[in-house]
């Protein structure tokens, strides 16, 4: 990996790590998620007639992956209605690099040095040292369930999309198409469902919109990413966004204290050298 993907990813792990956080802020987790994907909506409807589809051996990939994708959404709003931010977050995150890693490994013939394994291990060990560093007597165990399910559906939606990005081999393309048929799908539930007095004000509704137009930006990254890198180091060096993540939830959700993080932070920092080493 050259370090223009390595600085690509990091920021796309920090962008994450805040579109989610704007995610958590809005208490009522359906106009969230209704929000964030009108926002993307609105820049799909703009932008993708001028982009164009990606090429036919991709489009099998996109199918399966805007199930992956809304799944993916709904486990993780079931996960922040049950547990906090800097609990949920680490735990979904934490999961998916081994997994990418093994199915990098099974399906696309992908290796990893011992020296970059050794690298996956440690970002592990540190994202989930943030997930348990509170007592786990008092730890939510139905948003912890919840959490590692949206960690499974993490890892088989980066699987599927790197292999699908790669038929594409345009990130652009493929990421907007993506994202055009996942919030069109979000948007007929939403008026399926008719909720009453969901919308939630103007300045609730900027937010929710704008960390949208934030997820967007960050997968598009990551997906340029995975044309030139591993599957699985590209999602490991993407989790770092749970250091960005434990940061909010102490300062901004006070959800505990700050040298709790410093450990797991060496941790995770260590292995991003051994991954980038590797």
């Amino acid at each position: 990996m050259n370090n223009t993907v390595v600085l690509v990813v990091l920021g796309a792990g920090l962008v994450h790590a805040v579109w989610n956080a704007m995610a958590k802020s809005l208490h009522d987790q359906f106009a969230s998620f209704a929000l964030l994907n009108l926002g993307v909506a609105l820049v799909c409807g703009v932008t993708w007639p001028f982009v164009g589809l990606p090429k036919s051996a991709a489009l099998v990939y996109l199918a399966f992956s805007v199930l992956c994708h809304v799944g993916y959404e709904l486990f993780l709003m079931g996960a922040y209605r049950r547990t906090d931010f800097s609990q949920s977050y680490p735990i979904a995150r934490g999961i998916a690099p081994l997994l990418v890693s093994l199915g990098g490994l099974i399906f696309a013939g992908e290796h990893i040095s011992p020296r970059g394994l050794f690298g996956v291990v440690g970002i592990v060990v540190g994202i989930v040292s943030l997930a348990v560093r509170r007592n786990p007597a008092v730890a939510n165990r139905q948003g912890v369930y919840w959490a590692l399910a949206t960690g499974a559906a993490i890892a088989i939606y980066t699987v599927v999309d790197g292999l699908g990005v790669r038929a594409s081999n345009n990130a652009l393309r493929y990421a907007l198409t993506l994202f055009s048929l996942q919030s069109g799908v979000w948007l007929l539930a939403v008026v399926a469902r008719q909720p009453r007095g969901w919308w939630p004000g103007a300045r609730r509704a900027s937010i929710g919109m704008l960390g949208g137009v934030l997820s967007m930006v960050g997968y598009v990254a990551v997906l340029w990413a995975q044309i030139r890198a591993p599957l699985g180091v590209v999602s490991a060096l993407r989790e770092t966004g749970v250091l960005w993540a434990a940061m909010i939830g102490v300062f901004i959700f006070r959800e505990g204290r700050l040298r709790r993080v410093l450990v797991p932070a060496v941790f995770v920092v260590g292995g991003i050298a051994l991954l980038s080493l590797g």
